[in-house]
């Protein structure tokens, strides 16, 4: 009895009348019933004391049957707790078969049974299940079993035997289909960066700006060196001393590197007009090659040899030079290349190494 009484539905509210157990009490002591009976009494009010949310009547006349459940509707989610009472006269003896394959929709059917109460010549017996509804069930029901009924007032007893009515528990209804979309909607939630992320950020976006900063770089340059490569030696060695003036080189005491720089654009014309590697030679070494060119006159040899020798002090004797020495040599400079190239300008003096460009 303790055992049925432990398997009783949980979270099912009991409520027990105290009356009911005081007179259970006085009925005990009168010698009225026993304790035993009292005992299994109390079992049956604490199993069934509480409320039924459906009841269903299998069997009605001299015998009835009934039917009891803890919900309205059966739901997967959920156990379903069911109670069957027999209340028949005493002097009848009602035989259940075995219910448990009676079930429809239900995985497991767990059997409780309990002891049978007579009191006012009437018997009442009562059954409990514990089902577990199947998900994916079409129905659940209580398919018609048969009831044997031996009526022991006759000699010998009198078989019978009644067929109870289908029971159909409802469900939940048709439950929505299940498309794997996402039941919530989802929204973005921002989360601040770590001081690591945005340093990171941070060396990555000045890597980026000098990467831009190199190919725009670049991309003038190379704009710049195909512009020039199109010019004629003139436009050439006129872009390339005004690029070289406007670094203001002698301003910043760089002698050395002014005087280089001014002595190749003068060579580098040299090359792209008379077509002398003037560049890669020593001083010395281009004026031999001048002195054997047609269009090198004396006193151009002389001028040119002036120039050069005196930067050359400057870039490898170290000689000390003032701005004023850094003037006269620009003016010597551009005072070459516009007389060679008014030279150049004229039939006469054509040739085909004029027209050359590096």
């Amino acid at each position: 009895m303790s055992n049925c009484i432990a398997q009783s539905h949980k979270g099912t509210k009991k409520r027990i009348n105290i009356e009911f157990l005081c007179g259970l009490v006085s009925l005990c002591v009168k010698n009225i019933f026993s304790y035993k009976q009292v005992i299994f009494l109390v079992g049956m009010l604490l199993l069934g004391s509480s409320v039924p949310a459906a009841t269903y009547e299998l069997l009605s006349g001299e015998v009835k049957i009934t039917l009891e459940t803890d919900v309205e509707k059966v739901s997967p989610s959920e156990d379903l707790i069911l109670k069957l009472v027999v209340d028949a006269p005493a002097s009848l003896k009602v035989v259940l078969p075995d219910l448990r394959s009676r079930f429809s929709g239900f995985s497991l059917a767990e059997f409780f049974p309990q002891e049978s109460l007579t009191a006012n010549e009437r018997t009442r017996q009562s059954y409990q299940w514990r089902l577990v509804p199947e998900p994916v069930a079409p129905k659940y029901r209580l398919a018609p079993f048969a009831v044997e009924v031996l009526d022991q007032r006759v000699a010998p007893p009198r078989r019978q035997t009644f067929v109870t009515k289908t029971v159909r528990f409802p469900g939940e209804g048709v439950r929505p289909v299940v498309t794997g979309d996402p039941e919530v909607t989802l929204k973005p939630e921002w989360i601040p960066p770590t001081a690591k992320t945005v340093t990171i950020w941070v060396l990555v976006a000045i890597l980026g700006l000098l990467l831009l900063a190199a190919l725009v770089y670049g991309l003038l340059q190379i704009s710049r060196r195909v512009k020039e490569y199109k010019m004629s030696p003139i436009e050439r060695a006129w872009a390339e001393l005004q690029r070289l003036l406007s670094r203001n080189l002698p301003g910043k005491g760089l002698y050395k590197d002014f005087y280089v720089e001014l002595t190749m654009v003068v060579r580098r014309y040299i090359e792209r007009t008379h077509g002398i590697h003037a560049p890669e030679q020593t001083t010395q070494e281009f004026l031999l090659a001048a002195a054997k060119h047609p269009l090198f006159k004396r006193e151009v040899l002389a001028q040119l040899q002036t120039f050069l020798e005196s930067a050359d002090l400057v870039k490898f004797a170290g000689q000390e030079a003032t701005l004023a020495m850094a003037e006269d040599a620009t003016q010597k400079a551009k005072r070459y290349i516009e007389d060679d190239s008014r030279q150049m300008a004229t039939p006469s003096s054509a040739s085909p190494a004029a027209t050359a460009k590096n």
